[in-house]
């Protein structure tokens, strides 16, 4: 079930409540009103009607009258509704009264069940009666009864229009509420769309500003969001494109590498095998033997050169903390005018292997970094460990950078997306003027399915 219908639901529930509350309270009223009424106006007929006997009872020629002559003249009564009066002589016949048989109630006739709500037929219970004694002669029996259909009915009409006012209140109440909370629901319509939109991939959509201050700040934070996954997605695919640029670029090195120099190397190696082959004298033959020899520590040096491009050798040699200091001191040897101060435990541990390579290398192109765009001339490296984790240290107090300003290279985005990688933290802090620090934290083991 959705909120609006839920809300809609719920306010229709009051709504009921309050009009079957306000029902009771109308029927309780006209209630008591009815019964007031009918009782006030069956007191002062009894009164009238003592008055009137009171009168005849001086006068004793009407017992032997015949039916038709009036006694109390009730027909003259007619229009008390509220009030059944009838004359009954000693055999039990009656021989007046204020209705007519053909007398019908003037208003809209009450339905059975709201009668039966206004809980008054215990009136007719209460009727009231005065026997008539002339002369200590009983003559007859005078009985009032009281009659509330008339006053029911007038209620019921007036309920009726009251009601009918509140119902229709009700339900202009209701369509009210109803596009109130369509109204303030229509923006999830939008939200709903840009989800889907940012689900298929479509980081461009955004939301529009809603007037409503909760949907506006929703609003905000989603473009936000999708700001940010924008971004994201577009550094990673320009970062993807770098990487195989880069790989090929190292590969087309390999290439040359292997071309220019082991394959120079291994032609005059086959020159002067050659010459040994073809070779007469004896001095010759060591003359080819020793430029051979010559040239294969040469070519020994340039697969030396080469592997440690591809892979850090003293990695696996030596560990990571002498791995480090060996980086930084050959760094400091190429770059004698920079102050560089070191804290590298030689012993980090056990580390895991992927972590290792990625502090070595995020140190190697912080400091790669460092002499070519820093001018910097003091630097320090520091490398600190717990239980669980490393953390790398590199600050230099060259000209800085604005960390906000997408640089143009993917040196951080690839330290970045490495660290990331692993499940550690990176964080940058640097202003123009101010140098610049880099702290990396890495867990010292990570899981299989974290690196995945």
């Amino acid at each position: 079930m959705s909120l609006q219908l839920k809300l809609n639901l719920v306010i229709t529930c009051l709504l009921l409540a309050l009009l079957s509350a306000s029902t009771f309270f109308i029927v309780e009223n006209a209630r008591e009103d009815v019964r007031a009424e009918v009782n006030s106006t069956a007191n002062l007929a009894l009164h009238l009607l003592d008055a009137e006997i009171l009168h005849y009872s001086s006068d004793f020629g009407w017992i032997n009258s015949g039916d038709g002559y009036s006694i109390f003249r009730l027909q003259s009564l007619n229009n008390i509704r509220h009030l059944k009066i009838d004359f009954y002589d000693i055999h039990g016949k009656l021989r007046e009264t204020n209705r007519k048989n053909s007398q019908k109630i003037e208003t809209n006739v009450p339905p059975a069940w709201f009668t039966k709500i206004m809980g008054l037929s215990n009136l007719d219970m209460q009727k009231q009666s005065r026997n008539i004694i002339l002369n200590g002669r009983y003559v007859g029996e005078l009985i009032v009864t009281p009659d509330p259909s008339y006053e029911i009915a007038e209620v019921w009409d007036d309920t009726i229009g009251l009601l009918g006012m509140v119902v229709l209140f009700f339900v202009l109440i209701n369509m009210l509420v109803y596009f109130l909370v369509k109204y303030t629901f229509s923006p999830v319509d939008k939200i709903k769309y840009a989800l889907t939109q940012i689900e298929l991939g479509n980081f461009n959509s955004r939301l529009p500003n809603f007037k409503q201050i909760e949907l506006h700040e929703i609003g905000q934070k989603f473009n936000f969001m999708a700001e940010t996954l924008q971004s994201t997605t577009q550094n990673n695919h320009r970062l993807t494109q770098q990487i195989i640029r880069l790989q090929e670029d190292e590969r087309k090195h390999l290439a040359r590498d292997i071309h220019d120099e082991i394959g120079q190397y291994l032609t005059a190696i086959n020159v002067d095998a050659s010459a040994i082959l073809n070779g007469k004298k004896l001095s010759s033959a060591k003359e080819s033997a020793l430029a051979i020899s010559q040239i294969t520590r040469q070519m020994m040096d340039v697969v030396r050169h080469i592997l440690q491009r591809l892979r850090p050798r003293a990695l696996d040699e030596l560990g990571l903390g002498l791995a480090l200091s060996e980086l930084t001191h050959h760094w400091r040897q190429r770059y004698r005018s920079v102050s560089l101060v070191q804290s590298i435990a030689s012993d980090l541990g056990e580390v895991d292997e992927a972590v290792s390579i990625t502090i070595y290398r995020v140190a190697q192109e912080c400091l790669t970094n460092i002499a070519k765009h820093a001018n910097a001339n003091r630097v320090t490296v520091s490398v600190k460990q717990d239980e669980q984790s490393i953390t790398l240290f590199i600050e230099d107090n060259g000209v800085g950078f604005d960390p906000t300003i997408p640089a143009r290279g993917f040196g951080l985005a690839g330290m970045k997306e490495r660290v990331q990688g692993l499940m550690g933290e990176m964080k940058v802090e640097s202003s123009l003027n101010q140098g610049a620090k880099m702290t990396v934290v890495l867990p010292k083991q990570v899981m299989i399915e974290s690196v995945i």
